[in-house]
């Protein structure tokens, strides 16, 4: 999870309510001051050595389970440019925010070969997974 994402809510609430009742790594430049409130499957471990480093002690503690990124566009580019992901979720609302960061900036010259994997439309939001093709 990105710092923003973490900062978005109150982490003290995720303890109880929040739908991923699993261990939590927050990529961050600074860790809180104060340690939010954890339970026997819900635990925060702040990374402040990048991106690598977050995914790989996310993977150890998943062993055979998949690991789930959130966060925004600093954490999605620098997960691509270090060639991390093997999928992208992303969920459109029908809501234009006119301001902040683009998904898909700052990811050099490289280019990215996507798969469509699916497509939902609901009422209100529209999904949509693709795979990463790696490089070959």
């Amino acid at each position: 999870m990105g710092r923003r994402s973490y900062d978005m809510g109150n982490p003290d609430l995720y303890a109880d309510n929040y739908e991923f009742q699993v261990p939590i790594f927050v990529l961050t430049r600074n860790i809180p001051l104060k340690k939010p409130r954890q339970t026997e499957k819900l635990t925060f471990t702040f990374i402040t050595d990048g991106i690598e480093s977050a995914i790989s002690q996310a993977k150890a503690v998943a062993q055979d389970k998949d690991v789930t990124i959130i966060g925004g566009a600093i954490i999605a580019q620098q997960c691509l440019k270090a060639d991390l992901l093997d999928e992208i979720h992303i969920d459109i609302m029908p809501l234009l925010l006119c301001s902040g960061l683009r998904f898909f900036d700052n990811l050099g010259d490289q280019t990215i070969q996507l798969e469509k994997i699916a497509v939902l439309e609901t009422p209100v939001r529209m999904q949509l997974r693709f795979r990463v093709l790696k490089k070959a």
